[in-house]
């Protein structure tokens, strides 16, 4: 799309509701075992985002509004006016300036550990630490030497840093964007927000203001997941999900 390949893994049944998930950062993209639940239940469409998982970094794609939009554009490739959508961490900033925008097309929207909402605490910079303390800020169970390049698997070790280098794009300005809130009632679908009990990057209790920012009821707390919930606890996770999505 756009002259971009966009690599997009699949699961569930053909008549399932569709589920979009949009992936954070940190070697979250692609399919993982949190999508093996949730394609018991939905069909599943798990897309790479550009300058994620070894993809292309476009000239074009410099803000968290461009990935919306591509999304908008992947949805009518698809032939999807309407589906379910989870976005986790800086996709869950992506899911929610999407669901601002074509709120018609996200039925319902779950938040997890979603950036773009400022926080009353600093949030860690991560583009100025190194791969292992940052992978340290975004999962309370994944080994942190698995990113050093020393020790651990290089090919991990680069993807990590390509990333991040992705993120700084997305995010030079600042972690949140200013707009989202003037925007945010134009999310007329349920909401639910969910977050890592142990999230080092975000603090749970910055759980509660995304949630009264986007109407949600209280958030879901994860106990002993970090900022990726996903990542760290992929049966609660999608357990959280469904119930949203129910």
């Amino acid at each position: 799309m756009r002259g971009v390949a966009v690599p997009v893994a699949f699961g569930g049944a053909e008549d399932a509701p569709p589920l979009l998930w949009v992936h954070g950062e940190g070697l979250s993209a692609g399919w993982r075992e949190v999508h093996d639940r949730l394609a018991t239940r939905h069909r599943v469409i798990v897309p790479t985002l550009p300058g994620f998982g070894g993809t292309e970094l476009p000239a074009w794609v410099d803000g968290v509004d461009d990935l919306a939009l591509f999304l908008v554009d992947l949805c009518a490739a698809l032939g999807e006016d309407e589906v379910l959508v989870a976005g986790e961490s800086l996709g869950g900033w992506i899911a929610a300036v999407l669901a601002t925008w074509r709120p018609r097309l996200v039925a319902r929207l779950a938040l997890l550990g979603t950036l773009g909402v400022r926080s009353t605490e600093p949030m860690p910079d991560l583009f100025i630490k190194a791969g292992p303390e940052a992978l340290s800020y975004l999962s309370a169970t994944r080994p942190a030497d698995a990113v050093d390049p020393l020790v651990g698997d290089i090919d991990l070790a680069t993807s990590l840093w390509i990333e991040q280098a992705t993120q700084a794009r997305l995010m030079w300005e600042r972690p949140y964007d200013r707009k989202l809130a003037q925007r945010a009632h134009h999310l007329d679908m349920d909401v639910t927000v969910i977050w890592g009990g142990a999230d080092r990057l975000l603090t749970p209790g910055h759980a509660a203001t995304v949630a009264e920012l986007f109407g949600a009821s209280e958030p879901v707390i994860v106990a002993g997941a970090g900022h990726l919930v996903s990542v760290d606890a992929p049966d609660a996770c999608a357990a959280a999900i469904e119930e949203a999505f129910a």
